[in-house]
């Protein structure tokens, strides 16, 4: 007995010693995959606006309309995939707001000039003016984002840590701030004297004023936007609730810091919340918590986002597309849906976190600036007529639907939505309800960890 106890105790010590080793090599590896995402996506990112960059300044000398063509198209693609690459770096909304803005309005605004083009209009005056100004603005972003690029590299940002840390590391005062954030605040800042374009983009300005009725009204307190953000956070044991310096950009919030009562024993993320400052709305949301188990199915998790939006009054709200994320959540977006019309310009984005159901994401921006009550004229075109504007070799999946598209160059354009098949893949064709032109076509994939289109 006496040899037995030690025996034991000494392989209870092995064996907690390699489970301690197994959980070590698994959060390294996975320090390490972050790691080589955020070098990827920033690597991406910094390569596109580059592109941009070098292909406007290539449009002031060019003077054939095929080229050009070619040049606004390599221009809008980068544009979008600066876009993307951008809103999946750890950094808040508000603190990159004009440079989502300035990516948005280039691509947008070089693509009305590409259609402009092939019906033979050439650059006036005015319009080399504004690109020789968004080239330069390109150009200081580039700039800059090659001096983050360099302290990271340098090691003077851990990309794991600042994942890990999200947010909190990113609202410090300015001597403890991460470079990153520091570099694109630099940007933002020399963004005051930016150009308003007007033209018949989604994100022209004019546009972009007319038809936010959401966002009309009373300006809230600051007091009452708090109010809105324990009203959100409910059961939750909240530490403290930081004031962050209000996000200003295509809306308007009161930006907070929830830091829970678990932080004081080493536990738990704070969370970042946005409020509207215009009728309270929650506008944005993220907590960057580890997930280390999942529970619930996607399934389970669309129910909570569901209830989650019945909650923050967001009505008539149906799922389009889910994506089960690498952290263990489940990314859900919803479009509006008006008298069975789907309103796809009125976005929601919602995470489920998959242990328990929590949201852990939230993005209302696009459904606050872009959400009206339409006027829907009926269709000049019956589903029949729409249907002989598909190709023939796409065969019809189901009854075509009918619902308002996002377009890169006129704001939105109601359509028929058919769903077809082709040699075993499937797409989403849009056809003008009362034109008959093929305004869109979206490739629809559908795999293990959810479904997209492309």
């Amino acid at each position: 007995m006496k040899r037995t106890l030690p025996t034991i105790l000494a392989l209870a010590l092995v064996v907690s010693g390699v489970w301690g080793y197994t959980q070590y090599q698994e959060k390294r590896e996975y320090r390490t995959f972050l790691n080589n995402q955020f070098h990827r996506m920033y690597y991406d990112l910094t390569g596109s606006v580059e592109s941009i960059t070098s292909d406007i300044s290539k449009l002031m000398v060019s003077n054939q309309t095929k080229e050009n063509v070619v040049l606004y198209s390599n221009i809008w693609q980068n544009a979008y995939n600066a876009q993307e690459k951008l809103s999946q770096l750890p950094i808040r909304h508000g603190e990159i707001s004009k440079t989502e803005k300035f990516l948005s309005q280039v691509g947008d605004y070089t693509f009305t000039l590409a259609k402009r083009s092939i019906e033979g209009h050439q650059l006036t005056d005015e319009e080399i003016d504004r690109l020789e100004k968004l080239h330069n603005y390109a150009l200081d972003l580039t700039t800059d984002l090659h001096d983050i690029q360099e302290d990271v590299l340098t090691g003077l940002v851990m990309p794991g840590e600042l994942r890990k840390e999200g947010g909190r590391k990113l609202n410090k005062q300015a001597e403890e701030k991460n470079p990153v954030q520091v570099q694109f605040q630099k940007f933002e800042e020399r963004m005051v004297d930016y150009p308003e374009l007007i033209y018949d983009g989604p994100f022209s300005e004019h546009i972009i004023k007319g038809i936010r009725p959401r966002l009309e009204g009373d300006k809230i307190t600051e007091a009452e936007a708090r109010k809105k953000v324990q009203s959100f956070l409910k059961d939750e044991k909240i530490g403290k609730v930081e004031k962050l310096t209000n996000g200003r950009g295509r809306i308007d919030t009161y930006s907070f810091e929830i830091v829970p009562e678990t932080q004081k024993e080493g536990k738990g993320n704070p969370t970042y919340i946005d409020i509207s400052q215009r009728k309270g709305y929650i506008v944005w949301v993220l907590n960057n918590r580890e997930i280390d188990k999942k529970n619930i199915s996607s399934k389970q998790a669309v129910q909570h986002a569901n209830k989650f939006l019945e909650a923050q009054g967001f009505k008539d709200m149906v799922t389009t597309y889910t994506m089960t994320t690498y952290g263990g959540s489940v990314l859900i977006n919803y479009v509006y849906k008006q008298d069975n019309v789907l309103m796809y310009p009125d976005l929601i984005k919602v995470k489920v976190a998959l242990d328990n159901g929590e949201i852990v994401g939230f993005d209302s921006t696009h459904f606050l600036t872009s959400n009206y009550k339409r006027d829907i004229q009926p269709p000049k075109l019956t589903p029949e007529q729409a249907r002989e504007k598909v190709s023939m070799r796409a065969k019809i999946l189901g009854e075509p639907k009918l619902a308002y598209i996002p377009t890169d160059a006129r704001g939105e354009i109601f359509c028929y939505e058919f769903k077809a098949d082709y040699k075993g893949d499937t797409f989403f064709i849009y056809i003008n309800v009362d034109t008959g032109e093929e305004e869109k076509i979206l490739k629809y994939v559908e795999s293990e960890n959810g479904t997209l289109t492309m």
